[in-house]
């Protein structure tokens, strides 16, 4: 015969169950977990947050807690008081609790306490674990070795319009707009709180695809006290930045507890105010040099114009009293070689007159009436002077001028010695 089934009503098995726990857990427990989703209601002050236990990314547990609204606000100030952060999802958190079961609702831990300075452990362990996985990879120091542009003139500000620190950055440039142009452009985000990263992340990257319209770009937070700077310790945001194609200033507003944000940005100025005079600063910087190097350039030219024209007027001098020493030498030398000139010309002219006089003389000694005076005698045909007998032929009339008179003739024909 089959054995009766006992049959439970679910009821009963839910009242079993909570007698069960109520009996085996009835004292209080500290545990560890991580804040997987917080799960605060404004209104009521209640918060119910999901806690998880994690191996590598893996959750091998999971429950639900209850923590009341006036119990939430004591722990969360006492938290913020002591770790700078308010309870938040990703958070590690060891807390005092007792197991509860209700029938509806199911199984709950009731949280009455919450060690902060556990949380602080552990999140002084993530940030130094985040600081070494960085320099493992080569990054840590990576936006520090960006060269900042002379004059930044292009910003791409991370920030929120409605903040304080936006407003006192703003406040700043303007001052002096008319001395300088800054222009800048804001990318609103998150700067606080569980969203923050992903916020702050996003902006950035999309900065980065417009990054040859930058010179730098600047993550600026004020009038939010310390509190929620968390986010500023995380592995992706300190990545983004300090991988960041230009050099980033951080003004976030504080001054302890350096973040790993601002150890890997080019420069931490702590708040915005100072980011701002920064970047005035390297606009006046570069003004008072070139003012200084302008008056250097001003004095240094009166000099070099007051010695030119000191060596002008003494080489001015100097070509004066050359000139008129030199005008003087040549003046005597002209008037050496003119007298000299003069006496070689009379000399020429003598020598030549001498010469032509004794050519004269020659002249005139073979002058037609010189040479027949002497007893010669001129022979002509035809008015021409005979110089050669094979001029003349047989019948030719000859004329022969002589001292006084002429004699006419005529050519006979050769005779030898036999007809003679």
């Amino acid at each position: 015969m089959e054995e009766e089934r006992k049959i439970f009503s679910l009821g009963d098995l839910a009242r079993s169950l909570r007698s069960v726990i109520e009996r085996n857990y009835s004292g209080t427990y500290w545990v560890k977990a991580e804040i997987a989703k917080l799960n605060h209601y404004p209104r009521s002050g209640h918060c119910y947050p999901d806690l998880v236990e994690k191996t590598g990314e893996q959750v091998v547990a999971q429950m639900r807690a209850t923590l009341w609204a006036g119990d939430y606000k004591i722990i969360n100030q006492k938290f913020i008081e002591v770790t700078g952060e308010p309870l938040s999802e990703g958070m590690a958190i060891l807390f005092q609790t007792s197991v509860t079961y209700h029938p509806v609702y199911g199984l709950s831990l009731q949280i009455h306490q919450i060690e902060p300075s556990f949380t602080l452990g552990q999140m002084a362990y993530e940030k130094q674990k985040t600081i070494e996985r960085l320099k493992a990879e080569g990054i840590f120091d990576r936006n520090k070795t960006l060269e900042m542009p002379l004059l930044p003139r292009r910003l791409a500000v991370v920030s929120v319009e409605t903040s304080k620190g936006y407003h006192d950055f703003l406040k700043i440039l303007a001052g002096y707009s008319e001395r300088f142009t800054v222009w800048h452009k804001l990318f609103p985000a998150l700067l606080q709180g569980d969203k923050a990263v992903e916020s702050l992340t996003a902006q950035l990257r999309l900065i980065r695809k417009k990054a040859h319209l930058f010179d730098m770009a600047a993550i600026i937070r004020g009038g939010g006290g310390d509190v929620g700077l968390n986010c500023y310790d995380h592995y992706t945001l300190s990545r983004e930045i300090a991988n960041f194609p230009i050099p980033i200033i951080t003004g976030i507003g504080h001054a302890t507890n350096e973040t790993i944000a601002e150890m890997v940005a080019w420069q931490n100025k702590v708040t915005p105010t100072d980011v701002a005079y920064f970047v005035i600063g390297r606009f006046a910087e570069f003004e008072s040099r070139t003012l200084a190097a302008l008056n250097i350039i001003s004095n240094r030219s009166q000099q070099i114009l007051g010695t030119e024209n000191q060596r002008l007027i003494r080489s001015a001098g100097y070509l004066k009293s050359f000139s008129t020493k030199a005008l003087q030498k040549e003046s005597i030398m002209m008037t050496s070689l003119i007298n000299g000139l003069q006496s070689s010309t009379l000399r020429f002219i003598n020598k030549q007159e001498r010469e032509l006089e004794h050519l004269d003389a020659k002249i005139n000694l073979l002058r037609p009436e010189k040479i027949l005076k002497r007893g010669f005698s001129i022979t002509l045909l035809n008015g021409k002077t005979i110089k050669n007998e094979h001029e003349l032929k047989p019948g030719d009339r000859i004329t022969t001028r002589l001292m006084q008179g002429s004699i006419s003739s005529i050519v006979q024909p050769k005779t030898t010695e036999n007809e003679k």
